[in-house]
């Protein structure tokens, strides 16, 4: 009977079932089920015709893909697998103390995850290799006007609630700053602040009330946020990317929950992350106008002023994304050369525009910043996860050399590391630091590199397991954390306070049950997740190679590179602001690989 399945020798069909037998052991250990259950036969049948399928599919592929498929999807596989090993193996492997069963276990655990996203990422990519979003020749008119509108009008309850704003710690240390109660830093970007102070004082010139002037910001951070949602709105329907994605894309904005929290958060993350999508947005806008093939520039009826809209867009959010986040300065160097690359045939015109923005970032980073005596951050705050490391293993009670712990007790008191080390949030560990002797950390960086690197070389495990528990929660999509659940403003003396315009248990409710809604039904939660918006980012990646669309790599660059900044230095494992970018933005990586830009 297994013949019949497909005209395919038996050969190949044992193989697929002997992928199917160690896929449903990958789905049991990570799943905990019992072997004895029922559901694995069922399992193993399903996954047996699933991965039937997938082959089929991908042998109905058009040929031009076939070389493409047969590398990105492998590599992808290996890639998820990877991030999942990383995250499970402590529960793949829970109760066993021999060495090689765990090792086998966690092998064979291994071989069954990378069969299950190879199938899937092979139904996926063959699927969507040929497609093509159908051109909308009648889109429905105004609509970024009615998606400003929109974000605003459904964004209301929210502010009305949380009014003047909501604020935590770190937007009431930005706050005293714009008031003049403390010195200026640039720990949280000293731009963020100035526009915070320009938007109060704004609002000081008709009322002495701080709540009131305080909502000035709020409102324009609102505003901002919507026209950024009508930008990218603006730039599917020159891409004639139809009416139903459009309006999802609006749905996406208006209606999640969180969009409505973090509009009226004063976070430097929530500009910051409008700036981002702005910019790529900004950025395929140009790729329109200036593309390679110089025939197709008529196609736009305005086209200058389409240039100048689009090029001011494109300097004002690049600015901003070096401003607003020290990463999206890092993301824009890191993305330059690439950038001009792409638009070689066209230098005399993006040159100038890549230099005003570097010449105004610097000029504020380096002469305004010192002529308000902002101080900058210190080098503690760069080390967080080699910092969790070296933590990591003195709480683990690892052996150090006595020269390595006089190098500690030269920086950190460590009487209270354990009780203070947590193992997703370095702010614990980086006041310990600075309560101890940071100028000697920040003198001495030869040194503690060293200290870093013989013990990583020494514990690579203590060290792997840090930094898995140090970043988790933007690479992994099952790690819990709460999204948006963040109310009112902290004790102050600047004088703000919650003054909510509306409220009683009816609204507080309707919020609460808003962001549970995550937590209690399927696939909506992937929203939720930072982990899984990076794999459906790196997923929309890769159909864009197998499509062969090299003009649209650049639009995922810096948004990339902004994630592998936290990669590197993010100071907690799971905290949604700091990849909101990657969440605002996320709309139009799913749209771009599908829309016709010829």
């Amino acid at each position: 009977m297994l013949k019949t399945i497909s005209g395919k020798s038996n050969s190949a069909i044992w193989i697929t079932c002997i992928q199917a037998f160690f896929s449903v052991w990958a789905v049991v250990l990570l799943c905990g089920l019992s072997t004895r259950s029922i559901l694995t036969p069922v399992l193993f049948a399903a996954l047996l015709y699933f991965f039937r399928c997938a082959s089929a599919k991908r042998a109905e592929a058009p040929s031009i893909y076939s070389l493409r498929l047969s590398v990105i999807t492998p590599l992808f596989s290996g890639i998820f697998t990877l991030f999942t090993l990383m995250a499970e193996h402590q529960n793949i492997t829970a109760g066993l103390e021999n060495r090689l069963f765990r090792i086998l276990v966690l092998s064979a655990g291994g071989l069954g995850i990378f069969f299950l996203f190879y199938y899937f990422l092979l139904l996926l990519f063959a699927s969507l290799a040929d497609f093509t979003l159908r051109r909308e020749y009648a889109p429905i008119r105004f609509l970024p006007l009615i998606g400003f509108f929109a974000c605003l009008i459904l964004w209301m309850p929210y502010f009305l609630y949380e009014y003047p704003g909501i604020m935590t710690p770190d937007s009431v240390n930005q706050f005293e700053q714009a008031l003049g109660m403390i010195p200026y830093s640039n720990h949280h970007p000293w731009a963020h602040t100035m526009v915070i102070r320009f938007f109060y004082s704004l609002g000081h010139l008709f009322t002495d009330d701080v709540n009131t002037a305080l909502s000035f910001f709020t409102l324009f951070q609102m505003c901002f946020m919507a026209f950024c949602v009508a930008w990218l709105l603006s730039a599917l329907q020159r891409l004639q990317a139809g009416n139903l994605p459009c309006l999802l894309t609006l749905a996406f904005y208006a209606l999640t929950p969180y969009h409505g929290v973090f509009a009226v958060t004063i976070w430097k993350d929530i500009l910051f992350s409008g700036s981002m999508l702005l910019f790529t947005a900004a950025l395929l806008r140009l790729l329109l106008l200036f593309p390679k093939d110089r025939r197709s520039m008529n196609r736009e009826r305005n086209r200058t002023a389409a240039c100048i809209f689009s090029i001011t867009a494109y300097i004002l959010s690049g600015i901003m994304m070096c401003l607003f986040r020290s990463n999206g300065w890092y993301a824009f160097l890191f993305s330059l050369p690439f950038l001009l690359f792409v638009f070689r045939h066209c230098l005399k015109t993006m040159l100038p525009v890549h230099l005003a923005i570097l010449a105004v970032t610097l000029i504020v980073r380096i002469p305004v910043m010192n002529a308000y005596h902002v101080t900058q951050p210190d080098f503690t705050e760069s080390v967080s996860i080699p910092l969790q490391q070296v933590s990591r293993v003195i709480c683990e009670d690892k052996g150090l050399t006595a020269g390595q712990w006089d190098s500690v007790h030269k920086v950190i008191d460590t009487t209270y590391i354990r009780q203070l080390y947590s193992p997703g949030f370095a702010d614990n560990m980086k006041e310990l630091v600075r309560a101890g002797h940071p100028e000697y950390l920040a003198e001495h960086k030869d040194e503690y590199f060293q200290l870093w690197l013989s013990l990583g070389l020494r514990y690579p495990g203590t060290y792997f397991q840090a930094y898995i528990d140090q970043t988790i929660g933007y690479w992994y999509p099952d790690t819990e954390y709460a999204v948006g659940n963040i109310d009112g403003i902290i004790a102050n003396g600047t004088g703000a306070g919650s003054h909510p315009v509306i409220g009683g248990p009816f609204v507080v409710k309707t919020k609460e049950i808003l962001l549970k809604l995550s937590d209690m039904i399927p696939l909506y939660g992937l929203l939720s997740s930072m982990g899984a918006m990076f794999w459906a980012f790196l997923c929309c990646f890769a159909v864009s190679i197998i499509k062969e669309q090299p003009d649209r790599y650049i639009l995922f660059l810096p948004g990339l590179a902004v994630l592998l900044t936290l990669f590197i230095a993010v100071p907690v494992s799971s905290e949604f602001r700091y990849a909101y970018s990657l969440a605002y933005t996320l709309p139009l990586y799913l749209l771009i690989p599908f829309c016709d830009m010829d």
